[in-house]
């Protein structure tokens, strides 16, 4: 029997949960009622209160499922922003984005979709600060910028550019955006995480100095040594010109 509830509850839930986002994409979030997402789910107003306190809850409870949507489906494209390596996950990303594009009109309307999108900027960039971190342990380094602002730059960055590209109706392929997304990103990452590994530098520089004492001057003729037994008047007349 109880099993048979929570069926019924999570079939409520996601029939509020489709009905607002149907609704926001067709009058905006800050339009809706709560009366119009009962309207449409075909539930009553005491029910939609058995589950939610009010709209911007349920708001919640959908970019929560769709943020989990989104890492699950690609985890891997976290990583691969920050490592720059191969394009061809980045590529995945803007797949990704161009195929949940509802998502991206959801996140730009209306207060609600401020709230979303921050939400989705902070699990970004608390993914994107595991990676981080992890690499600053493995080098065993300290980072010039504290890892906090470093992720959040990135996390930024990425959304904006998705933001970008869709609101410009997809201008470049994805290829094209993967290519150009990890050039500027990759000049970002050499500045922001300016990686300080202290037992490099002392095995260069010495060797450098070393490499100079051995560069001898030239000597004149007056440092030359010469034999006592050779002295001629000669010899002695050289020195005294070059001393000159």
């Amino acid at each position: 029997m109880a099993r048979h509830l929570d069926r019924r509850v999570q079939r409520t839930r996601k029939s509020l949960q489709d009905s607002l986002m149907a609704l926001i994409l067709e009058e905006g979030y800050d339009e809706i009622s709560i009366q119009d997402i009962t309207e449409k789910a075909n539930l009553g107003r005491a029910t939609f209160y058995l589950h939610f306190k009010d709209k911007d809850e349920l708001l919640l409870e959908v970019m929560n499922q769709l943020i989990v949507d989104f890492m699950d489906q690609a985890p891997q494209l976290t990583e691969a922003q920050w490592h720059l390596k191969d394009t061809k996950t980045i590529v995945k990303l803007f797949d990704f984005a161009a195929a949940n594009y509802d998502l991206y009109r959801i996140l730009t309307i209306g207060s609600g979709g401020i709230t979303a999108s921050r939400q989705l900027h902070h699990s970004i960039a608390e993914n994107i600060k595991g990676f981080i971190q992890a690499e600053l342990d493995t080098l065993n380094a300290e980072p010039v910028l504290p890892v906090d602002f470093i992720a959040n730059h990135f996390s930024g960055s990425l959304l904006a550019t998705i933001y970008w590209w869709l609101d410009n109706d997809l201008p470049y392929t994805a290829e094209e955006m993967a290519t150009m997304f990890q050039k500027i990103n990759l000049v970002d990452r050499d500045n922001l995480l300016d990686i300080k590994q202290p037992d490099a530098a002392p095995e260069t520089q010495p060797a450098k100095r070393k490499k100079r004492t051995k560069d001898k001057p030239h000597k004149t003729k007056a440092e030359v040594e010469i034999d006592p037994n050779e002295i001629t008047q000669e010899t002695i007349n050289a020195v005294d010109d070059e001393s000159a």
